[in-house]
């Protein structure tokens, strides 16, 4: 195993989740790692957005976030991103053991600056990967995945196009791509804009490459 951590970077609907569920069952089958473990941010920015909708409920400031019309949130800041990635952080270090591998799922518009949270220990010891896709396509698949989760009657939230294009219409891209490199942290580009279970495998199979 080259690496204890993987970075799986990009905007919400680029298959991060895809990726990683058919890497896990990669690694597991070939047993390169006893264990490995997804972490994101989402839980601790979920309850954060409740925390927020907790003290509107009961008469006070909302601390973090506003809401949509549409029933989403709007970041009123975004250094508190920044606070829950060095948790994040600091949770992985707390779980770290032998033969284990973490991945790691976030979406953030600067990548450099969001990477700076990390300890070195985990960046020195990490693939970063980058989950190419267009915000438009992106955004699409976001929209078929609310309206099936809601079709199922589940209790999907889908983030407001206000917030996505605030967050995810543009990112650093090819400054995060220069920044790793000249740090001698590795990383690949993988782009993901097309459908289909045979591209998704080859992809899984280029990164389990690039792992081992």
């Amino acid at each position: 195993m080259k690496y204890k951590y993987v970075f799986l970077l990009g905007r919400p609907g680029c298959g991060k989740s895809a990726v990683y569920r058919h890497l896990q069952q990669r690694i597991l089958d070939s047993a390169q790692a006893t264990t490995l473990e997804r972490v994101d941010d989402f839980p601790k920015v979920w309850a954060m957005l409740q925390r927020d909708d907790a003290l509107e409920n009961e008469g006070k400031q909302r601390l973090y976030s506003e809401r949509t019309d549409e029933g989403g949130y709007v970041l009123t800041g975004h250094e508190v991103l920044n606070d829950i990635l060095r948790e994040v952080s600091a949770d992985v270090l707390a779980i770290d053991k032998p033969d284990h591998m973490t991945v790691l799922e976030f979406a953030r518009p600067n990548y450099v600056r969001a990477l700076q949270n990390f300890d070195g220990r985990i960046l020195t010891g990490s693939l970063i990967v980058y989950m190419e896709v267009s915000f438009e396509i992106c955004w699409v698949r976001n929209v078929a995945r609310h309206e099936a989760a809601l079709a199922e009657g589940g209790d999907d939230h889908l983030v407001c196009r206000e917030t996505m294009e605030e967050l995810y219409l543009y990112d650093d891209q090819h400054a995060l791509v220069r920044h790793l490199q000249e740090q001698n942290i590795p990383v690949l580009v993988i782009n993901n804009e097309a459908e289909g279970e045979e591209r998704l495998a080859r992809q899984v199979e280029e990164l389990y490459a690039a792992l081992f």
